[in-house]
C-alpha cells in the first residue's frame, strides 16, 4: 500500500481509514460547541429579565438553559466514550500493521535497528498518534467553531470592543512558532531517552546470568538508573514547556477580555449598553479563552505527533524482504540444492563468499566444517533467504529460490539454529511451535528422536512443564533437544542443523545419531558441526576455508 511520507498528508492517510468514527466524534463535538455558545446568551437574557431590563419568558429561557446544559453534558460524555473507542481501534490497527510490517522486513533491517526502537514505535509512538487523531484532531473543528462563534457573537454585542480580539491572533501565532521547534527537539530527545531505557533493561535481562557471574550488578544498575534519570529530566523539561502553553494563552486571552471590558465600561455607564450585554460579552470573552488555549495545546501536540508520524512512516515505507507474495509456490521439495557462483558480503565488511559453488543431491547428508567466520552459517542464511546473495543464485530442485514465495520456501526446511529459540510456554507448546493441531503421539515421538524424552519423563508435569522465558528453566542441552524435536516434528524434506548437538553429552549425541539414521532417511540434510559423532551421519564432509575453495575431505563411515 502506498503512503504519503510526511506531514498532514500522512496523518490524513490514517484519518481517512476511520473517517466515520472521527466524523461522529467531530459532529457531537460541534453540537457541544453550539450548546456552549448558547449558554452565555441564555444566561444574559435570564439576568436581564431578572433585573427588569428586558421582558422575557422566564420559564422558556430556563427550559432552554437546562436543555443547553443537558446537551453539553451529553455531548461531553458521548465524545469521551466515542474517542476512547475510536482511539482503541486506531491503536490496535496501528499496532497490528506496524507489527506485521516489521515482522516482514528483512533480517538486515533488524540487524541495524535496536530492539528498543522498534518496541517504542509499536507502543509509545503509535499510542501518541492514535490519541492525537481522536482526542485532538477530531475535536479541532468544534474548537474552531467555539472560537469563531464567540468572536462573532462578541461583535454582534459590541463591535468596537470585539476589534481588540483579532489583534491578539498574531501574538498567539508568533508564540507558537517560537515554541514549536523546541517542542519537536524535546520530543525526539524524550523518545531517544525512553528507547535507551527499554534497550538497557532488555539487554541487562538477557545478560543477567553473565552480570551475576561477573558480579557487576551495581555497575549495570547504575547505568540503568542513569538512563531512567535522563529520561525523567528530559520529560520534565518537555512538560514544563507544554504546561505553559495552554494556561499562558488562556491568561493572555483573559487579560485581553478584561482590558476590553475596562475599555467598554464607559458605554455601559452611559447606558448605551445594558448589563445583560456586558454579562454576555464577559461570558463570550471567558469562553474564548478555552478554545484558544486548546488550539495552542493542539499546536504543541501536533509538533510531538509529527515526529512520531515521520518515524512510523519511515519504517512502513521500507519494502518487505524479497519473496513475499511470489506466485511460484513449490510443493514438497525433492531436496536438490545448488549454490551457483554465489557471492555475498555483509554491510561494511569485506566479501565473505565469492564464486561459491556447491551441489547437494536429494536425500544427501552433507556436513560443513571449517574455522569460525568462513561462512558456514552464512550459507544457511542465504538458503533460507534471511539475506540475499550479491551475485550468483541458489536453486531448489532446479528453481531459483529468488522466484519462490519465501514462506513456502521456508516451509521446506526444518531449521535448528546454534541458539535454541524457545517461548515462555510448555515443553509441548515449544515442540509443536507453528503447528495448529499437533498430534500428542507425534510430539512424544519427536522428543524421543531428539533424545529429550528421558528428561521430560522425569519432570512432574512432563510435556506440560512450563520452561520459562527462552527456556530459562532448562539446561543448555535440554533446550537444544527441544529445538531439535521441534524441527523433527515438522517432518520437512530438508533439515538444517547448525551446531544442533553442540551441548549434547557424548552418549546423548551418539544415541541421536543412531536413531536418526532411520529418521533422516530420504531427506536432504545440511549439518554444521565439528563433532565426530554428528560427522558420522554425513555422506560428504565439506571443509570451507578462508581462501574460498570447497574441499571434500571424505565420506560417511558407512552407517547409512
Amino acid at each position: 500500500m502506498e503512503r504519503p511520507q510526511k506531514g498532514f498528508g500522512a496523518l490524513g492517510h490514517w484519518a481517512r481509514r476511520h473517517r466515520g468514527s472521527l466524523a461522529l466524534i467531530g459532529g457531537i463535538s460541534l453540537l457541544g460547541s453550539l450548546a456552549t455558545l448558547a449558554l452565555p446568551w441564555l444566561a444574559a437574557r435570564l439576568a436581564a429579565g431578572i433585573a427588569g431590563n428586558a421582558v422575557i419568558d422566564l420559564s422558556t429561557t430556563l427550559w432552554l438553559l437546562g436543555a443547553a446544559l443537558a446537551g453539553l453534558t451529553a455531548a461531553t460524555i458521548g465524545v469521551t466514550i466515542l474517542s476512547e473507542q475510536a482511539s482503541g481501534r486506531i491503536l490496535a490497527e496501528l499496532r497490528d500493521e506496524t507489527y506485521a510490517h516489521i515482522q516482514a522486513l528483512p533480517v538486515s533491517f533488524h540487524d541495524s535497528h535496536r530492539q528498543g526502537d522498534l518496541l517504542s514505535l509499536m507502543s509509545y509512538e503509535v499510542q501518541n498518534l492514535s490519541s492525537f487523531l481522536t482526542a485532538t484532531l477530531a475535536q479541532l473543528p468544534a474548537m474552531m467553531i467555539t472560537a469563531v462563534g464567540a468572536v462573532v457573537l462578541m461583535f454582534l454585542i459590541d463591535p468596537a470592543m470585539a476589534l481588540v480580539v483579532p489583534a491578539l491572533v498574531p501574538l498567539f501565532y508568533v508564540g507558537m512558532k517560537l515554541l514549536s521547534r523546541r517542542l519537536r527537539d524535546f520530543g525526539a530527545q524524550v523518545r531517544a531517552a525512553e528507547v535507551d531505557v527499554l534497550w538497557q533493561a532488555g539487554t541487562d535481562l538477557d545478560m543477567l546470568p553473565a552480570i551475576k557471574a561477573f558480579a557487576v550488578e551495581d555497575e549495570h544498575y547504575a547505568r540503568y538508573a542513569a538512563a531512567v534519570e535522563r529520561a525523567r529530566l528530559l520529560k520534565l523539561r518537555q512538560t514544563r514547556i507544554t504546561a505553559f502553553i495552554s494556561p499562558v494563552v488562556t491568561l493572555v486571552a483573559a487579560l485581553g477580555a478584561i482590558g476590553i471590558l475596562l475599555a467598554g465600561n464607559a458605554s455601559i455607564t452611559s447606558g448605551t449598553r445594558s448589563p445583560g450585554d456586558l454579562f454576555a460579552f464577559l461570558f463570550y470573552a471567558a469562553l474564548l479563552t478555552r478554545p484558544v488555549g486548546s488550539l495552542a495545546g493542539t499546536y504543541g501536540a501536533w509538533q510531538l505527533a509529527r515526529g512520531a508520524l515521520e518515524r512510523l512512516e519511515a519504517v512502513l515505507a521500507m519494502p518487505p524482504e524479497p519473496g513475499y507474495g511470489q506466485p511460484q509456490r513449490p510443493g514438497r521439495a525433492r531436496g536438490a540444492i545448488a549454490f551457483e557462483q554465489v557471492a555475498f558480503a555483509y554491510p561494511d565488511r569485506p566479501p565473505l563468499l565469492s564464486g561459491f559453488d556447491l551441489a547437494i543431491a536429494p536425500g544427501e547428508i552433507v556436513a560443513l566444517t571449517g574455522a569460525n567466520g568462513v561462512g558456514k552459517s552464512t550459507l544457511v542464511n542465504l538458503l533460507l533467504r534471511f539475506y540475499e546473495p550479491t551475485a550468483g543464485r541458489i536453486t531448489l530442485d532446479g528453481s531459483d529460490i529468488a522466484a519462490l514465495d519465501v514462506k513456502a520456501l521456508r516451509r521446506q526446511f526444518g531449521f535448528v539454529p546454534q541458539r535454541a529459540l524457545l517461548l515462555d510456554g510448555t515443553i509441548a507448546e515449544n515442540i509443536a511451535f507453528g503447528l495448529a493441531a499437533p498430534d500428542p503421539a507425534a510430539i512424544e515421538q519427536a522428543a524421543r528422536w531428539a533424545q529429550a524424552w528421558d528428561f521430560i519423563e522425569q519432570l512432574p508435569e512432563g510435556l506440560a512443564t512450563m520452561i520459562g522465558d527462552d527456556g530459562v528453566r532448562l539446561s543448555g542441552g535440554q533446550r537444544q533437544r527441544i529445538a531439535l524435536a521441534r524441527a523433527l516434528l515438522r517432518d520437512p524434506p530438508i533439515y538444517i542443523f547448525d551446531e544442533a548437538t553442540s551441548m549434547y553429552d557424548l552418549d546423548g549425541e551418539a544415541a541421536f545419531v543412531e536413531d536418526c539414521i532411520t529418521t533422516l532417511a530420504g531427506r536432504t540434510v545440511i549439518i554444521i558441526t565439528h563433532r565426530p559423532a554428528s560427522l558420522a551421519l554425513a555422506d560428504r564432509i565439506i571443509e570451507l576455508t578462508p581462501s574460498g575453495p570447497v574441499v571434500a575431505t571424505g565420506a560417511s563411515n558407512g552407517k547409512r
